[in-house]
């Protein structure tokens, strides 16, 4: 028997409205997931398993199907691709048995249906009302649904649905001018597919999986630390738990357990949030696929479920309700103070027992806005979703805000290493406390997830990973090549022959040599080399194809077989396509030259 459910959806927020992991375990422990190593049975007829249309039996792949008009008449293939790239995205976490196969498109005007043996995508563009009439996705980006064997929980079928009624979709990440109600489509697909995959929403504010989001391409874009050890830990090979380290252990108040309270585990070397969870009913908790190394790990409260302004209620964990109708979330218990940081050393292949106790009462106050960086102390725009910053970024404003912040006597401090910040300034703007801090990000500055830290006296306050400290070099696809590149150039950037090894115009220059070349590695007349060399009275001239903002090196030899290559001058700086070199030394002689592109 299957049984058929809606995981939360994705909602979007937009203006002053709009990666740790939470999974959904049954009465046994055992997680939401497929099985995959080994197989869930397959399905012969009318024998209950999972279906060979679903899952590969033969390759251990889970198929999805994409409905063939996407969203839009103009940009179908792209916002398919977007979706497949997502998939992809998924797949490049190391270490895993996850696999997923594209078995092709279906024709429009399909819905949801977790009894037809087949996995689709595909965006609702008539009316929000799917699943037969049963469901309104009103509101939300999108909505995941799944069916799974009670037994042991095993996932069945999933079918993903966006919203195309209320919201407009576009594809292209170098877009800057994408307005705040536009919708990337990988950042949905992304959040979508963890649910696909059996994750709850995360408690962290920069996570993939965090319950809601803006338009643009926003910190949901790219998968964090948090989703990468979750599906490590539920489908990561034998051989990579073993070298994986396990935190565990219990939150109590007063002698009871603690149902809700946030657990977040900090890297002592970077200050990134590395992972976070909440607490179950019987106030346990589980890390249980971190890298090794040092830690410092705390305890807070999610925001209460009544509060007008929060950034995180139980309810936007997990939107189950119980046989009454009530969202069993939110039960949690708000009324507590943040614990003390724990400093604790996860080792590979063992588990560590941290228990905390914390101390009960109603925090002095909360953040519940985040103020977006801005160059001017006077220009304010924020809302309750994270916010993003780049390595090299410099006198910037940034602050946090709520009701019933302090308006003097504060500390605005944000975690993790390469910040320079200033001292507090207090404002007051739309019933809103605003404190609100200069900063400066070096530009080796570990990209990551950041906090946000309020402290007055023995008050705390926290916004869990609300500022991320993005990559300089994008790396979605975790291939060690930008993805500005691969997308340039590849109607699909995590397609096999947009890898840094493959060679797609066979010019003997694989992908990563193009990009250090900064030529077309899709066409086989663009590649380094030297076109001309003219000598006369000031010295030899030395010409080559090159790409924009790129630097080289010439370096230069007068016997092939017996001399050492030697540089010449400083490195060269390219302005376009084309970039030349005079070697003022070489006026007279036979000389070999050979131009190097530097990374």
């Amino acid at each position: 028997m299957k049984i058929r459910r809606a995981l939360p959806p994705l909602i979007f927020v937009s203006g002053f409205c709009a990666r740790a992991f939470v999974v959904d375990l049954n009465s046994t422990g055992d997680p939401l997931r497929w099985h995959l190593d080994p197989l869930e049975p397959s399905d012969p007829p009318n024998a209950g398993g999972v279906h060979t249309n679903v899952v590969n039996p033969v390759t251990g792949a889970i198929r999805f199907f994409l409905a063939s008009d996407g969203f839009s008449n103009t940009n179908t293939v792209a916002e398919l691709n977007a979706v497949r790239a997502s998939f992809a995205q998924w797949q490049s976490i190391t270490g895993t048995v996850l696999k997923f196969e594209d078995a092709g498109v279906v024709a429009p005007g399909v819905d949801i249906n977790t009894s037809d043996n087949q996995n689709v995508v595909f965006w609702a563009k008539n009316s929000t009302t799917v699943n037969g009439g049963m469901d309104n996705i009103s509101g939300a980006l999108g909505v995941t649904f799944n069916s799974w064997f009670p037994d042991n929980n095993a996932q069945a079928e999933a079918d993903i649905v966006f919203n195309g009624v209320q919201y407009s979709w576009f594809t292209d990440f170098n877009n800057t001018n994408a307005s705040g109600t536009q919708i990337f489509v990988e950042s949905t697909a992304l959040h979508e597919i963890g649910h696909f995959l059996g994750l709850k929403h995360s408690p962290v504010g920069g996570a993939t999986m965090l319950f809601r989001g803006s338009g643009g391409v926003n910190a949901q874009a790219g998968l964090s630390s948090d989703e990468v050890a979750a599906v490590q830990w539920l489908y990561g090979t034998s051989g990579t738990i073993t070298t994986l380290g396990h935190l565990q252990g219990q939150v109590t108040m007063n002698g009871s357990a603690v149902f809700g309270a946030v657990v977040l585990a900090e890297e002592a070397s970077t200050g990134n949030l590395a992972a976070g969870t909440v607490t179950h009913t019987n106030g346990s908790y589980d890390l249980p696929a971190m890298p090794p190394g040092q830690y410092r790990v705390r305890v807070t409260p999610l925001d209460p479920v009544g509060a007008a302004d929060f950034l995180i209620r139980g309810r936007d964990v997990s939107n189950e309700k119980d046989a009454a109708g009530n969202f069993i979330f939110d039960a949690v218990q708000t009324a507590f103070l943040p614990s003390n940081d724990a400093d604790i050393t996860l080792a590979a292949g063992t588990a560590l027992t941290q228990n905390f106790t914390v101390t009960s009462g109603s925090p002095a106050f909360r953040i519940t806005q985040i103020r977006t960086p801005s160059n001017n102390f006077g220009s304010f725009n924020w809302s309750s979703l994270p916010t993003t910053i780049r390595p090299g970024q410099s006198n910037l404003i940034i602050g946090v805000a709520s009701a019933d912040l302090p308006t003097s006597g504060a500390t605005l401090a944000i975690t993790g290493d390469g910040l320079t910040l200033g001292a507090p300034a207090f404002s007051t703007l739309s019933g809103l406390n605003f404190v609100s801090i200069p900063i400066s990000v070096a530009g080796n500055a570990s990209p990551g997830l950041r906090s946000f830290v309020i402290q007055r006296g023995a008050d705390l306050a926290y916004a869990n990973g609300f500022l991320d400290i993005q990559s300089l070099v994008p790396d979605f696809n975790f291939d060690g090549l930008d993805d500005r590149f691969q997308r340039q150039y590849f109607a699909l950037f995590t397609a096999s022959e947009a890898g840094p090894g493959a060679d797609p115009d066979g010019d003997t220059f694989n992908n990563q040599d193009e990009y250090i070349a900064g030529t077309n590695p899709t066409n086989a007349l663009s590649l380094l080399k030297i076109d001309s060399i003219v000598m006369n009275a000031g010295g030899s001239t030395i010409a080559w194809q090159s790409g924009p903002g790129r630097n080289y090196r010439v370096w230069s030899r007068r016997d092939v077989a017996n001399d050492p290559w030697q540089t010449v001058g400083s490195p060269v700086a390219s302005g376009g396509a084309s970039t030349q070199f005079t070697d003022a030394s070489a006026t007279n002689g036979f000389r070999f030259y050979r131009v190097q592109a530097l990374p």
